[in-house]
């Protein structure tokens, strides 16, 4: 809605839409220079934090990557990918209730995305009460995120069930090359 209301255009998108090259080109400390200039203009600033955000995560640097995305999900609050990398930042500190409630407001957002169920999945393993519903998360994302079988196979081996395990290792290994091939 926000997107709507108050639309990037002009030189805040030229802004974003350059920092997003620079970053999609290898060019990280030029695309994370451009971000942060681009966080002077009050309409791009709360784009510009969702990026940093996500180039942190990428980076493992977790605690600066989880104020971002508070911040991100507070301006943005409509943003899908906000909520769910939010989700994905608690998951790695452990956060489990805090994430599970970001990722359920993620799929709300939009239920299609399948980063988002990955990332459901991962918490709903972690929390250890849902298994059954995880799996169903993990294995609607591995149509399209290959690692999401590694997560599965990972979850077989701790469960005893090693031909699923290898089953999800093969798939792995079939959807990656698929995917490869198709590039």
């Amino acid at each position: 809605m926000e997107e709507l209301r108050n639309p990037l255009k002009g030189r805040s998108l030229r802004a974003i839409l350059t920092a997003r090259e620079h970053l999609k080109s290898g060019q990280r400390e030029r695309g994370l220079q451009e971000l942060r200039e681009a966080m002077r203009d009050p309409s791009a600033m709360p784009y510009a934090i969702s990026m940093l955000a996500v180039e942190h995560l990428r980076a493992s640097q977790l605690d600066v990557a989880l104020a971002e995305l508070e911040q991100a999900v507070r301006l943005l609050p409509g943003k899908p990918e906000n909520h769910a990398n939010l989700a994905y930042a608690l998951c790695l500190k452990g956060q489990i209730e805090r994430g599970l409630a970001e990722a359920r407001r993620a799929l709300q957002l939009d239920p299609t995305r399948r980063k988002t169920r990955m990332v459901m999945g991962m918490l709903l393993l972690q929390e250890g009460s849902h298994d059954t519903e995880a799996v169903q998360y993990l294995q609607a994302a591995a149509e399209e995120i290959p690692s999401a079988h590694l997560i599965l196979a990972k979850h077989y081996d701790y469960a005893g069930q090693e031909p699923k395990a290898d089953q999800e290792r093969r798939a792995f290994t079939v959807t990656s090359m698929s995917l490869l091939a198709g590039k």
